[in-house]
């Protein structure tokens, strides 16, 4: 004759303890317990055949982006001023500026003018090698916009390895007024000098024009 199953012991147990108080608050306990359990397999089971549905990532980044390669590159005349970063040629084809603090205002129609005030001779240069020029929305510090900067202009080479892209970010003390500017320079050569970040004492010593010989 065969045992009687688990389920089975427990129903009769229930039916010999009827009307016995005691008995009838252990029988709702346990169906409590034994529903509680079944609920936490069933939501288990349904979380793991159908899974969570993850809200997609905002990429916050993606309208201020900069593809380098879609930058303007003009012929260079052989006679006129050269700007240098480090004594090593290049070739202005980015220019990003941002003003500082919440009621930070820039105006977009000076950008040459903003420029030679950091760099003088920089703004006629910027006329004449026509770089993408971007104003950015302004910037609560200057290491959050050098950090955006190098995260929005990604380009192919892998740190440390040479690259004709060198890129310059940094904050500008124009008298009262702090411009955040990001440049992208082009090389004549590939170079290791990769990413730069300057304080605003910094700008005249780093960047240099210097007049074409010949």
């Amino acid at each position: 004759m065969d045992q009687p199953n688990l389920w089975q012991r427990f129903l009769d147990l229930f039916r010999a303890s009827e009307g016995d108080s005691s008995t009838t608050t252990l029988r709702l306990v346990v169906f409590g317990v034994a529903g509680l359990l079944a609920l936490l397999v069933l939501l288990w089971l349904l979380r793991r055949f159908f899974g969570r549905r993850r809200r997609p990532e905002t990429d916050w980044d993606q309208a201020l982006r900069i593809d380098l390669d879609a930058c303007p590159l003009v012929a260079i005349p052989l006679h006129g001023p050269r700007l240098l970063i480090y004594h090593v040629p290049v070739q202005l084809r980015l220019v990003v500026l941002a003003p500082t603090g919440k009621d930070g205002d820039l105006d977009a129609t000076a950008i040459e003018k903003y420029l030679d005030r950091v760099v003088p001779g920089l703004g006629n240069l910027t006329l004449h090698q026509r770089p993408l020029i971007r104003v950015w929305p302004a910037q609560v510090s200057h290491h959050g916009f050098i950090a955006a900067f190098h995260r929005r202009t990604t380009k192919a080479a892998r740190r440390g390895e040479p690259s004709r892209w060198v890129l310059v970010a940094g904050r500008a003390q124009l008298g009262r007024q702090t411009l955040m500017i990001g440049l992208g320079l082009w090389a004549e050569q590939p170079n290791t000098i990769d990413r730069v970040n300057l304080e605003p004492h910094q700008w005249l010593d780093v960047l240099r024009l210097k007049q074409a010989e010949g």
